[in-house]
């Protein structure tokens, strides 16, 4: 099992998290199939596997879990399960031919997008308040971490998934030959990952972002810790859930609406809302404006050639500038983000210093 698991490896160029879950699913199965013999191999495999797998999985994957998606767990096992039986196949160490059949599942809910009235309430919230110099360090009753504070408007402005934020380091945000600031989404440094080769892009930093103070906090991390540092500080890696393990349990909680996205968007309750609503939030509005499937796929890391077929019309600028200029034109959004402001927040976290921290203590790891 251990030589299949291998080979499923090679196979692809999988993500560090993809190649996580493999292995994590992987090691359940053997825990099942091995459990009365641990020497037991694929070749010895047979009909009676099947229902250990349908019988015994589900209370193994039980345990410790928060999750109401079992049943599509469930299938992705059954996958891996039947994948391994086609190995032992091919290489003739099996000759039944047997399958798993797929179980039954609920249909999996498909991330829903915000309404002004939830962005409003969202951007209403303690981060985003105007705090003076002297604020009283236990008015707010959350530790205030700069993730807290950001994470939601980039999500917003830049349709970028959570962990391609949350593993920023400082030199990704750079000024390009044309002066146009950029987040460079790419997996060159410590541990950082992309979904895949398309999901390699540089995003135009929009105005909204530079009012609400990014490009300040950018250079405060670069003279704070140098280029290389991570640009939240508070997050650290973690093998499984990478750099968004902390931003995740924040925004999302450990199960629907627990979290702040739950807390005050009370619609998050009913479920369909997490921090991918805001990707799929900048999707919808640069569709509503107008804007080419071609160049929405190319911001969200969908594609990259695309883009070339409809830039046909617009040879006259740089890739950059142009890119810029959609989102400048058509990312527009019902929301009061004039009062809100990076200096604000700062106020609040220097507020805090010194005040020991709220929750469970995190668990040391390296960034």
């Amino acid at each position: 099992i251990d030589i299949v698991l291998k080979r499923f490896l090679r196979e692809n160029n999988r993500s560090a998290k993809g190649a996580y879950m493999l292995k994590a699913r992987m090691a359940k199965i053997k825990i099942v199939l091995t459990q009365n013999d641990p020497l037991r191999r694929v070749a010895d495999l047979n009909s009676r596997d099947i229902q250990a797998i349908k019988d015994e999985l589900p209370k193994l994957l039980k345990k410790n879990s928060t999750s109401n998606s079992q049943g599509e767990n469930l299938q992705a096992y059954f996958q891996l399960f039947n994948r391994m039986l086609d190995q032992a196949t091919r290489d003739q160490l099996i000759v039944d031919d047997f399958k798993i059949k797929g179980c039954q599942t609920t249909q999996s809910k498909v991330t829903k997008s915000f309404l002004d009235s939830n962005l409003v309430s969202l951007f209403n919230s303690w981060p985003y308040q105007a705090y003076a110099a002297d604020t009283p360090r236990d008015q707010v009753r959350r530790d205030a971490h700069s993730y807290c504070f950001w994470l939601m408007p980039l999500g917003l402005f830049t349709g970028a998934r959570l962990n391609e934020l949350c593993q920023l380091r400082v030199h990704d945000v750079f000024h390009d030959a044309h002066g146009v600031p950029l987040i460079s989404i790419n997996d060159n440094g410590f541990k950082k990952s992309v979904k895949n080769e398309q999901s390699k892009r540089e995003i135009p930093i929009c105005s909204k972002l530079i009012a609400m103070g990014f490009l300040d906090f950018v250079e405060e991390r670069r003279q704070a810790e140098g280029p290389d540092a991570l640009l939240f500080s508070e997050l650290h890696f973690d093998e499984k859930h990478l750099y968004s393990r902390a931003a995740s349990r924040f925004f999302c909680g450990p199960v629907t609406g627990a979290g702040f996205i739950g807390q005050h968007c009370p619609v998050a309750l009913s479920g369909g809302f997490n921090f991918k609503s805001f990707r799929r939030t900048f999707a919808v509005q640069l569709q509503k404006s107008g804007v080419p499937a071609t160049v929405i796929a190319h911001l969200l890391g969908h594609g990259t050639k695309m883009l070339e077929v409809t830039r046909e019309h617009y040879l006259d600028q740089p890739q950059s500038v142009f890119l810029l200029d959609t989102l400048e034109r058509s990312l527009s959004y019902n929301l009061p983000l004039g009062a809100i402001n990076w200096q604000h927040f700062k106020n609040l976290m220097s507020s805090q210093a010194g005040r020991s921290k709220r929750g469970r203590k995190a668990k040391k790891t390296l960034h």
